[in-house]
């Protein structure tokens, strides 16, 4: 296997059209299709990528072999070696999950309004993407931004899902998927779906604004859930879901159990913060098992009072969690007793409850010089 750096163009294909430089970039249509298992390929952030895509390309998981698709302004600011993008960690204009408006941090992929799925995937494996905002202007039943079917080992990393029916659905017997660090937002139906016989899927370090993540054999954990109706359904077999903060939810914050199917659900370490105090922290519907529930937090911001169904489960508290700013998105935590009420570790010592994809809630405190010490090595 030969690995390659592909480039592609949203004014391509140019040259050549080989994708072998930028002068002779690909269009992303060309790319799904010919490049092969080891490729890198690059998207240049040079325009809006209208339409709809089939990837037609695929690693293998049984032999670990992968496809990366990255989403890069300047190639001058890249990493070959690393494969780094200048849209990467580090750059001044990557806002993270929690600021989904920052400039020139994800590539456009807009379906123009077309009423299909924006990206289809069949049956194709280990395909990653990083640094793609999915979106349409158009918002057909069963139509998704992305939409994922058969399929092992896909993974989306610091990219944004908009203006969909469904923004990412994973469904059919689709496994080992990992969704990083991304934002999800505007939709009609659901943010994201996960659906029948699909298991091992990971949703960490996101933003789901306006909520709604439905869960399928999958675990979630240090996400930001804002608004909406409900943040998580846990509805059919086992889910875990820990280290979440949900905010401002309407009917309730986590539900599980379905009518069809067995759900089996383990929570720990989530701060819930409903609209208003009659809400319920976890709901039930139907067929439903809570194997474990503990370590939370519940409290109603907006009322400034503890729920009228207090969180209950192990070792859980009903204070307020006293965050930054919540209504600009900055659900930093400041309550001593919440950054260091969560569930113990190995060493017995307690974490912190609720998210912390804001990495750090205090400003770094400046390291001293030990003047002693300094004066013995000369």
């Amino acid at each position: 296997m030969i690995m390659a750096n592909i480039f592609v163009s949203s004014t391509g294909p140019k040259g050549t059209g080989n994708g072998i430089n930028e002068a002779n970039a690909m269009d992303l249509a060309n790319a799904l299709s010919l490049v092969t298992a080891g490729d890198y390929v690059w998207i240049k952030n040079d325009g809006v990528y209208y339409g709809n895509f089939v990837v037609g390309c695929s690693g293998s998981y049984n032999d670990n072999t992968h496809i990366y698709f990255i989403g890069y302004n300047n190639i001058e600011n890249c990493d070959f070696v690393n494969h780094i993008s200048d849209m990467d960690f580090g750059q001044p204009f990557w806002g993270g999950p929690s600021k989904p408006n920052s400039a020139n941090c994800w590539v456009n992929i807009n379906g123009n309004g077309a009423a299909d799925n924006v990206v289809y995937q069949y049956q194709k494996h280990n395909i990653h993407w990083r640094n793609i905002h999915f979106n349409n202007t158009s918002k057909t039943s069963g139509a998704s931004a992305y939409y994922v079917k058969y399929t092992y080992g896909t993974t989306f990393t610091k990219c944004k899902f908009t203006d969909s029916y469904i923004n990412l659905w994973i469904d059919l017997n689709s496994a080992s998927c990992v969704i990083n660090c991304c934002y999800f937002g505007n939709y009609t139906s659901v943010n994201m779906d996960i659906t029948t016989g699909s298991n091992l899927i990971f949703i960490i370090n996101s933003v789901f604004q306006g909520g709604q993540l439905r869960m399928f054999k999958s675990m979630c954990f240090n996400n930001i859930f804002i608004g909406g109706n409900y943040a998580v359904g846990a509805h059919a077999y086992q889910n875990i879901v820990f280290n979440n903060t949900m905010y401002d939810q309407t009917s309730y914050c986590l539900g599980y159990g379905h009518a069809s199917y067995v759900c089996h659900l383990m929570e720990y370490n989530n701060v819930f913060v409903p609209a208003s105090k009659s809400v319920p922290t976890i709901y039930k519907s139907s067929n439903g098992t809570m194997t474990f529930s503990g370590y939370g937090n519940a409290y109603c911001v907006r009322d400034n009072s503890i729920l009228d169904t207090p969180y209950v489960g192990l070792h859980g508290l009903n204070v307020n969690p006293q965050f930054v700013n919540a209504d600009g998105n900055d659900f930093r935590i400041l309550n001593p007793a919440i950054l260091r009420g969560g569930m113990p570790d190995y060493t017995g010592q307690r974490g912190q409850i609720g998210a912390g994809a804001q990495e750090y809630q205090f400003s770094k405190r400046s390291a001293t010089a030990n003047r002693a010490r300094l004066s013995v090595i000369k």
